[in-house]
C-alpha cells in the first residue's frame, strides 16, 4: 500500500515511514494540513495517518476535508497522544477508521495497517490467478478472461489493469500508477501511461459498453468504474 503520513514531529515522521516500509510499504511524509491538502491534486494513497496536533490546523478537520473531498473513501489512522474517550469517539464519527495511542508500538501498528488492508482491499485469489468483478488475470501466463473474452498483455499492460481492477471506483493519480507500475515519477510529457490506458480500454472492452468503464478524471489521472458507477459523464 502507498500510505500517507501527516505528522508535524519530523523525528517521529520518519520513524513511522521506516516502520510501514518495513512492511513492504511505500509512504509519502506531510508535516502540514496544508501541504498534505494540497498533494491530494496528484497523489492517491491506500491509507492515511493522522496525527491529531497540527501547526495549521487539527487532525479532525483535515478528516473532514478529507471525506468531503472525491478522495473521501481513503481509510485514515489516528495516531494520538490523547487518551480521552470522547475525542476519540469524535474521531470515529467524524470517519477515522482506527486509531492508536503514542507512544508508538511498531508491532501494535502494523497489525492495525494489516488488518485494515484485509478489510478495505480484499484480493480474490485462487493458485495464479486473481479475479475482480468478473475478469479473471492469470499471473502467470498474463492471460484476462472474462465473459465473452480473452486478452493476453504485455508485463507492463497487464500489471496496470491488474492495479485499476483491484482498485476500481478510486480515483489513481497519474503519479500514483506511474510509481507503481513504472516505479519512476510521471513525465508531463510523456504519454507512455495514456498509451497503455487506451490499450487496456480496447481490448479488455471498457469503454462503456458494459457494466465496467475506464474513465479519464481530468486533471488528475484515471477512474475504472463498475456498476453502480457507470452512466457518469467524463
Amino acid at each position: 500500500m502507498h500510505i500517507g503520513i501527516l505528522e508535524d514531529d519530523d523525528t517521529l515522521a520518519q520513524h513511522l515511514a521506516k516502520v510501514v516500509q518495513s512492511a513492504g510499504h511505500t509512504s509519502a511524509v506531510f508535516n502540514t494540513a496544508k501541504s498534505f491538502l494540497s498533494s491530494l491534486t496528484r497523489n492517491t494513497f491506500d491509507l492515511l495517518v493522522f496525527d491529531w496536533k497540527l501547526p495549521d490546523q487539527d487532525g479532525l478537520k483535515v478528516l473532514k476535508q478529507l471525506r468531503a473531498s472525491f478522495q473521501g473513501d481513503t481509510p485514515v489512522i489516528f495516531l494520538t497522544g490523547m487518551h480521552d474517550e470522547q475525542a476519540i469517539v469524535n474521531a470515529l464519527e467524524a470517519g477515522a477508521e482506527d486509531y492508536c495511542v503514542k507512544p508508538l508500538r511498531p508491532a501494535e501498528f502494523l497489525a492495525r495497517i494489516a488488518a485494515l488492508q484485509r478489510r478495505i482491499y480484499p484480493v480474490k485469489q485462487n493458485g495464479g490467478t486473481q479475479t475482480h468483478h468478473g475478469y479473471t488475470f492469470d499471473l502467470v501466463s498474463r492471460v484476462i478472461n472474462w465473459e465473452g473474452g480473452q486478452a493476453q498483455f504485455s508485463g507492463k499492460e497487464f500489471e496496470l489493469a491488474r492495479f485499476l481492477f483491484e482498485n476500481a471506483d478510486r480515483s489513481l493519480s497519474r503519479e500514483r500508477l506511474m510509481q507503481e507500475v513504472w516505479s519512476r515519477e510521471d513525465d508531463p510529457f510523456s504519454r507512455t501511461l495514456d498509451v497503455h490506458v487506451s490499450r487496456i480500454r480496447s481490448r479488455l472492452g471498457l469503454s462503456g459498453q458494459s457494466n465496467i468503464r475506464l474513465r479519464s478524471v481530468h486533471g488528475f489521472g484515471y477512474q475504472l468504474i463498475t456498476y453502480a458507477a457507470v452512466g457518469q459523464d467524463d
